[in-house]
């Protein structure tokens, strides 16, 4: 929460809903949103003894669910998400929300989309939006701020060697493919007129 960056995809989740109750990520956290820090603090610990007394006495009734196919399974799930989104607010809106963005995350899954970055610009992208346009007013609307400043320099340096080291290393497999295809060991036959 200090640095605003969630380890996986379920903390960045549960991050984003955070913000959406008012904690703002950042340096600032502990200051602004104690009570947030402090609450999620002590429901860890009372999720923590929860979970060894629910483990000790329920688990071998809980894992009866593996039995159930996977389609009923899946039935209720959805069945839950759907009362869920609709208890929230009473609003048939959220259900058609929960809709497009299951439909947006199963394509994502499908076509091997990573969603983790995507939490991410939603949670960071407020902090970076007000600290590029505070800089922009600080310079005077002078963009190259960004690469000339000794500090903000190499970090936009490496930011940009970073993005484009994946496009690199597919031009160099696909390089060392088209060499290893025409390789000089393979004799060439000619047909005999």
């Amino acid at each position: 929460m200090t640095l605003g960056i969630p380890g996986s995809g379920a903390t960045a989740i549960i991050l984003g809903a955070f913000l959406l109750k008012g904690l703002q990520p950042g340096p600032q956290v502990f200051q602004t949103s104690s009570d947030i820090v402090y609450s999620m603090f002590a429901s860890v610990f009372v999720g923590v003894v929860v979970m060894c007394v629910i483990g000790y006495f329920a688990t071998k009734l809980m894992v009866k669910v593996l039995d159930l196919p996977e389609v009923t399974v899946s039935a209720y799930v959805v069945m839950l998400v759907i009362l869920g989104a609709f208890a929230a607010r009473n609003n048939i809106t959220d259900v058609w929300l929960v809709a497009i963005f299951g439909i947006a995350g199963y394509l994502f899954e499908r076509f091997e989309f990573p969603i983790t970055p995507l939490v991410l610009g939603v949670i960071l992208g407020p902090l970076a939006e007000s600290s590029f346009m505070t800089t922009m007013i600080s310079y005077g609307n002078d963009w190259t701020v960004f690469f000339t400043r000794p500090v903000s320099g190499p970090i936009m340096l490496i930011a940009i060697l970073t993005l484009l080291f994946p496009v690199f290393r597919r031009m160099r497999q696909r390089m060392k493919r088209r060499i290893a295809g025409r390789s000089p060991g393979k004799p060439i036959h000619r047909r005999k007129s």
